[in-house]
């Protein structure tokens, strides 16, 4: 904001658009919805004194042009300074808050739309492998998004299964909109009912092998028969492998001929992966990754 009030020329402009009499054109309202506060103050604040028992939030492709801040633009205009992916969860916890604080309710459910799988990488490396655990992918996104768990009366609903490896606004909206249904009926009208799918609980190491327990497991299996897909894990030198994987009751054991000591786990944590492991309720694995401690 503090950018935005020393560019005189773009408050001007502002002023110009808002107080002409003809209204203004195409080119001005695009340049306009990119200002701070101007889509806020017209589509949202009216709405705070009406009842609101929680709010889908679905947004955040912007933000996955940088891993971590503008470093490569900082002398780039104000409006290109956004904050990356692994800031964003950060970031949205606090733009959660603060509509809590202007409907003055702090139970305000929050649901939040993981980003769905994605082909492109970012602004500095748009051409990725987009099944590869370490590419500058939105695998970053979903990891950053997950942290307004945080805070009471959030969710996640996951979409890793869907997506498209090209188009930045994929089409298959209706499986989003049936498992926020179930998240809202699950949080907001305290149904007894099954919302997400599997999510890391924890990982034992029993001789070569990675045994992962998950909550939210009844009914583990995979949507088409087949062994679980996108599991990657590697030893201390982070030199990832592709793991065979099974199901073991409500549990997955992985493991890879090539690493004899495996210590850690990358599932999902690619741009556009391939995924089957799902729940009973048929609920896709959430993504995840061990190593976040590891520098």
């Amino acid at each position: 904001m503090d950018d935005f009030d020393k560019d005189t020329a773009t408050q001007n402009r502002l002023l110009e658009a808002i107080n002409s009499p003809k209204g203004w054109n195409i080119k001005e309202d695009i340049f306009m919805r990119r200002q701070p506060n101007v889509v806020y103050n017209a589509m949202m604040k009216p709405l705070a004194p009406y009842a609101c028992r929680g709010l889908v939030w679905y947004q955040g492709e912007r933000n996955t042009r940088y891993i971590s801040g503008v470093p490569e633009v900082t002398e780039a205009n104000w409006f290109h300074k956004v904050a990356g992916m692994k800031e964003y969860g950060d970031i949205l916890k606090l733009w959660i808050q603060n509509y809590r604080k202007t409907w003055q309710n702090d139970n305000m459910h929050f649901a939040v739309v993981m980003l769905p799988g994605y082909g492109k990488g970012t602004h500095a490396s748009p051409n990725i492998d987009s099944k590869s655990p370490t590419a500058e992918s939105w695998a970053w996104m979903r990891e950053s998004q997950l942290k307004v768990l945080d805070l009471p009366n959030t969710s996640v609903t996951n979409t890793i299964d869907l997506g498209s490896e090209t188009n930045i606004h994929p089409t298959d909206k209706f499986p989003i909109g049936q498992r926020l249904a179930l998240s809202a009926a699950k949080h907001t009208l305290n149904q007894n009912i099954v919302a997400e799918g599997p999510v890391l609980d924890q990982v034992e190491i029993e001789n070569n092998s990675l045994i992962v327990h998950f909550k939210n497991s009844k009914g583990l299996k995979t949507n088409n028969r087949k062994a679980p897909e996108g599991f990657w894990i590697a030893d201390e030198s982070l030199n990832w492998k592709m793991a065979d994987a099974k199901i073991e009751g409500e549990t997955v054991i992985l493991e890879n001929k090539d690493i004899k000591n495996p210590e850690f786990i990358r599932y999902a944590f690619a741009g556009k992966p391939d995924v089957n492991l799902v729940n009973g309720a048929n609920l896709p694995a959430y993504p995840f990754r061990t190593d976040v401690d590891v520098k």
